[in-house]
């Protein structure tokens, strides 16, 4: 799972940066929810970023096996 994880952020840190971003989310047009194209492309990142963020802070299993041991 942790090599999962380090290859999105990996990932997702490449979408934000050129080549890919000057690509894809460089843009004015279409315009969502008001917001132009490249703004709503970064916000969605960060959105995904903190959502993967939030589930591998859930999932942390070796916390919990940690804390059994403790015990």
């Amino acid at each position: 799972m942790t090599k999962a994880a380090l290859a999105y952020f990996a990932l997702s840190t490449v979408v934000l940066v050129a080549p890919v971003y000057t690509t894809f989310g460089n843009r004015i047009e279409p315009r969502l929810l008001g917001l132009p194209f490249s703004l709503v492309w970064v916000l969605g990142v960060i959105t995904a970023n903190c959502l993967v963020l939030a589930w591998l802070y859930v999932g942390r299993r070796i916390d919990h096996a940690e804390l059994e041991d403790e015990r």
